[in-house]
C-alpha cells in the first residue's frame, strides 16, 4: 500500500547547515535527462547516477505536486549556491517505507554533505504521516556509502553478494527527532 500526505508542501527545499535539499525542478529533470549542464552546477557534476535518478523520478511520475516530495532533491551548497549532488526517494512510501539514494560530485566528497543531506532527508521522511522505515542499499564494498549509512543512524539489515541494505526506524530515532 503507498501512501502520500497531503499536508506535504511540495515546493519546500530541506535546509541543514550548510546545504538546501531543493526539489529538483522540471526544468532540471530535462537538463539531466538529455544531459545538458546548468549554469549553477559544480564543475563536477552530475555524475551518471545523478542521470539515472533524474530518469528515474521521470519514468517513476514523481513530477506531479503530491508525489514531489517523495522525488529527487539538488543537494545545493548554500554558500556557493552550486548544486553538488542528489538525494532522493526511489519513489513513494511502499509498505510504510521509503528508499533514498544520494550521490556527490567528486569535488565535494570528504565534507560531511552526503551525512548532512542524508540526516536531513531521513528524519523528513521518518516524519511523514505513515513512513515508519527509510532504507538504502549499497554495494558491500562501498566503504564511504556504508560509512554515511551508519553516520546518518541507519543499520546494516542483510548482506548479499550485490548489496547490503541498510534501515532507519522511526523507533530508533532519539525521542527528540521524532
Amino acid at each position: 500500500m503507498s501512501t502520500i500526505p497531503e499536508n506535504l508542501a511540495a515546493n519546500a527545499g530541506i535546509p541543514t547547515q550548510r546545504l538546501l535539499l531543493d526539489l529538483m525542478s522540471v526544468a532540471e529533470v530535462d537538463a539531466l535527462i538529455i544531459q545538458k549542464r546548468l549554469p549553477d552546477w559544480a564543475e563536477d557534476f552530475p555524475q551518471p547516477a545523478d542521470y539515472d535518478a533524474a530518469r528515474r523520478f521521470f519514468e517513476a511520475g514523481l513530477l506531479s505536486p503530491a508525489a514531489t516530495a517523495f522525488g529527487t532533491r539538488m543537494i545545493r551548497e548554500r554558500a556557493t549556491s552550486l548544486v553538488v549532488g542528489t538525494i532522493g526517494f526511489e519513489g513513494i512510501p511502499v509498505e510504510h517505507a521509503v528508499e533514498i539514494s544520494y550521490s556527490v560530485a567528486p569535488s565535494s566528497r570528504r565534507q560531511g554533505y552526503a551525512s548532512e543531506a542524508l540526516i536531513a532527508l531521513s528524519r523528513f521522511a521518518l516524519a511523514q504521516p505513515g513512513v515508519e522505515e527509510a532504507i538504502a542499499y549499497t554495494d558491500p564494498g562501498n566503504t564511504a556509502s556504508n560509512s554515511v549509512l551508519l553516520t546518518a543512524g541507519f543499520l546494516p539489515e542483510e548482506e548479499g553478494d550485490i548489496a547490503l541494505k541498510f534501515t532507519l526506524r522511526r523507533d530508533q530515532l532519539p525521542e527528540a527527532s521524532r
